[in-house]
């Protein structure tokens, strides 16, 4: 049903674009006639930074909250035009790599002209400019052009009650094509740097990017104990990603671009971070299956450490003409250590019977590397769109880690009750090498079309060895060998994927259309726990992108895909994983590829004659032999989880949202909707319950200038949420207002209202909290700012969070920041050279 929508409608706008072909004009910048605060340039929505006014010292991502049609959240997960932005530019060059909030969190706001968002294409379609659908939302931050003429930043320190420190030192300096950034900072005000932590939030609002994390990524989301990395909810991971605890982090590094008169271009950045976080955690779950319901109860204290490395490089050089060749190595390391204590109970429905009780030690020390290569070589014929090439990407990836498990488990709920105890110490390393090649052909059909050939072949071979032993009491030592949890365990995957794709470029439409044939054999074999997997898949993968530009100013998109993804080597894996003893997961090596079929269709209009904006998305996919837990409870509810293949996996959603000036002084109201549907299973105990969830969340914001020296700023989102699993819907609510006011003297008052209302969760979550923050500076001649702030004035910071999965609704509160003081001095570094 997918295909025939996606072929129907890209042959309606091929005949829309047929019957303008004569009438049709080159493509033009739009102009807004006055103050022009939005401008649409081709694929590219431009925003004037100038007519977004921010607080003195505020850095990209409070001007970003500013922008219509850009929406970042506390978590600092930037959406722009209903899609997740995975990329943030300066000036077109990468800064420090691909994670955005370095970029954002760091770099000053005055340095902005104008914020640029586009759908970055690959670098394999930028070359043959035939969309491959590897496209990126993308933020790209234009500086002034007297920022590139010397160099900026600054350096800050700060202290405040309850030992909270805050301090960095930020320098850049902008020299043409040249850029070069030293960055360090310190706090333990919950404000982080890029981590692996981050890194997952970003992977959780945007599930489909999984296959693109780094080992040590992927590593730290299977530590995360009933979740996987294909969760049956998306919004199970967005829930996961909010920032909890307390945590002192120290992050800081270098970045490089040039761009060299021979056309040469290099990037380069090394980035260090380490992050230590200290919870406490009190969550309630409600099992509510076909044949049993019951309540768990959980309080603990974790405490989690990482250090990180990362390298970032490439190097762009043109060899003559017709050839080019880019290479771009990539480093990550990075050490974990972590400390998991928590007492536990579960309780009948009516919560008048025990029915088991516990408490459990969980100890990690991990270390991983990841190193790789891609090498990309590409060659212009004399003839035009004739081109070659060809990228090779080998890769290495190690990890090692030591885990000890100590648990008492009393279970009362049998004719004859008894304890359960686990004192045990875990072993497990890995390593594994890949390499990836894709082969690319392109030549001219006719004057509008152009055929690509192309052949992408992947091999990789991955071994992995875990050793238990339970602890000696007579040596006192983990010596005691556990045969039942040792495996010598081997994958190895190669894919192979030729292709065939026609392309055809109008003026005002164009389209790719392709077919792949896609093989996949997987051989997987265990030394030690006699197990084996040998399996090959076929299958066809249609692919269509359809983009018609109405003008300028006003263009709709569809893209339809089919992807296929392999399981994992833990979910192959049929070895007990008993770091939970209630909760028992083991892999199934019977598992076969999930395939996902998906279509999307987007409309954005900017009026270039009152500057309004537009933007409207609709998305939408079904999944074939998804990834599943299957768990059997029994009385005393112990689980045992297993992943299997099953059908009836889906989910739509449709966002609309519309921007419009109430005044030329740079006042706006943002209101938009977005409706959701998921459809997923739940199996326990040899039944299935088809789950379906509904969600309607209507949000406005307002930007508001009343006067030159006053800025005032609200949103309100509201979150409608129901599911047949809980059979009653809940309410999330969001709100914020703040005020920033110039006034004399040199200083300048803040003020920041940010609230939360929870209802339908169970007794004691729901919460209404109101946070105010304040803060008042002044400057000091024209290098200094002394600033005094407040968090938490209300006393009222929670962190309470819902979360809905297959079989049971989890609600999870935990330890906050609470209310400080802070004083800060602020010294601005600024030298540029006069014209």
């Amino acid at each position: 049903m997918i295909q025939k929508a996606a072929i129907l409608l890209c042959t309606l706008l091929a005949a829309a674009a047929s019957s303008h072909a004569q009438a049709t004009k080159q493509l033009k910048e739009v102009v807004i006639k006055g103050k022009a605060d939005i401008r649409a340039k081709g694929d590219t929505l431009e925003y004037d930074a100038a007519r977004y006014k921010t607080k003195d010292n505020a850095v990209v991502e409070e001007l970003l909250r500013k922008l219509p049609g850009v929406r970042v959240d506390r978590a600092g997960n930037i959406i722009a035009q209903g899609e997740t932005v995975l990329k943030v530019l300066v000036d077109g060059k990468e800064f420090f790599g691909n994670d955005p909030a370095i970029a954002t969190r760091n770099l000053p706001a005055d340095m902005v002209a104008k914020i640029q968002v586009l759908d970055k294409r690959s670098d394999q379609a930028a070359f043959t400019g035939i969309d491959d659908g590897n496209s990126t939302k993308t933020i790209n931050i234009v500086t002034k052009k007297e920022m590139k003429k010397g160099y900026f930043g600054n350096a800050s320190a700060g202290g405040g009650t309850r030992d909270r420190y805050e301090a960095g030192v930020n320098i850049n300096s902008f020299t043409g094509d040249k850029q070069l950034s030293l960055l360090f900072k310190a706090n333990n005000v919950n404000k982080s740097g890029f981590s692996a932590g981050e890194l997952l939030r970003l992977a959780g609002s945007n599930p489909e990017i999984f296959d693109q994390l780094p080992s040590y990524a992927m590593a730290e989301i299977l530590k995360m104990k009933g979740v996987q990395a294909t969760a049956d909810n998306p919004e199970e991971l967005a829930q996961l990603s909010n920032p909890t605890g307390l945590n002192n982090t120290q992050y800081g590094g270098v970045n490089f671009n040039n761009d060299f008169s021979n056309n040469t271009a290099l990037r380069s950045s090394y980035f260090y971070n380490r992050f230590a976080s200290r919870n406490n955690y009190d969550n309630h779950r409600f099992y509510q299956l076909p044949d049993t319901s019951y309540h768990y109860y959980q309080q603990g204290h974790q405490t989690d450490i990482n250090n990180n490395h990362r390298v970032n490089a490439s190097i762009d050089i043109p060899v003559n003409a017709q050839n080019s060749i880019k290479i771009s190595p990539l480093f990550n390391s990075i050490r974990s250590s972590g400390v998991n204590q928590l007492s536990y109970r579960s309780l009948n429905e009516a919560q008048t019977q025990l029915l088991n009780n516990g408490t459990q030690y969980h100890q990690s020390n991990a270390s991983s590397w990841q190193s790789a290569t891609d090498i990309l070589f590409r060659h212009k014929f004399r003839q035009e769109r004739h081109t070659l090439s060809l990228t090779v990407t080998p890769a290495w990836l190690e990890n090692n880690n030591q885990v000890r498990n100590i648990s008492l488990n009393n279970i009362y709920n049998i004719k004859i009750p008894r304890t359960d105890t686990i004192n045990q110490q875990l072993r497990i390393q890995g390593r594994g090498f890949s390499v990836n090649n894709q082969f690319v052909y392109t030549l001219p059909l006719s004057r509008t079309h152009t055929l690509l050939i192309s052949e992408n072949f992947f091999h990789s071979n991955t071994r992995q060895q875990q050793t238990a032993f339970s602890f000696d009491p007579v040596q006192q030592q983990y010596t005691l060998p556990d045969e039942r949890y040792h495996d010598n365990f081997s994958t190895t995957n190669t894919r192979s994927t030729p292709a065939l794709a026609v392309s055809a470029k109008y003026k005002r439409f164009s389209y790719t259309a392709e077919a792949a044939l896609q093989t996949n054999w997987q051989q997987s074999n265990s030394r030690v726990q006699r197990y084996q997997v040998n399996n090959t898949y076929h299958n066809l993968l249609p692919r269509i992108n359809a983009r018609y530009q109405f003008s300028p100013a006003r263009k709709i998109s569809v893209d339809y895909q089919t992807s296929v993804q392999l399981p994992a080597i833990s979910q192959l894996q049929s070895l007990p994983d008993i770091s939970d003893p209630m909760y028992v997961r083991q892999g199934n090596p019977a598992l076969k590829p999930a395939i996902r079929r998906s279509i999307r269709a987007s409309y954005l209009f900017t009026n270039a004659d009152n500057g309004s904006y537009t933007n409207i998305m609709a998305n939408g996919s079904i999944v074939a032999r998804q990834f599943t837990d299957y768990a059997v409870t029994d009385s005393s509810g112990k689980q045992l989880i297993t992943t299997i293949n099953a059908n009836g996996y889906a989910n739509t959603n449709v966002s609309f949202q519309h921007f419009f000036k109430t005044d030329d002084e740079g006042s706006g109201i943002t209101y938009g909707l977005q409706l959701a549907y998921n459809a997923y299973l739940s199996l326990f105990n040899s039944i299935q319950r088809n789950n379906r969830q509904y969600s309607v969340t209507p949000d406005i914001s307002f930007n508001y200038y009343p006067a030159a020296f006053l800025n005032i700023s609200a949103h309100l989102n509201t979150a409608w949420n129901n599911t047949t699993m809980l059979q009653k819907p809940y309410w999330l609510f969001n709100y914020d207002l703040s005020a920033v006011a110039t006034l004399p003297w040199n200083m300048q008052a803040e003020s920041e209202w940010t609230g939360y209302t929870t209802s339908g969760l169970s007794n004691n979550y729901n919460t209404t909290a109101l946070l105010w923050n304040a803060s008042l500076s002044k400057n000091i001649g024209k290098k200094y700012t002394l600033k005094v702030a407040a968090t938490d004035l209300l006393r009222q910071n929670k962190n309470v969070m819902r979360m809905v999965r297959g079989g049971y609704t989890e609600d999870q509160r935990n330890n906050m920041l609470g209310q400080y003081f802070m004083a800060s001095l602020v010294y601005q570094l600024r030298s540029f050279k006069k014209k």
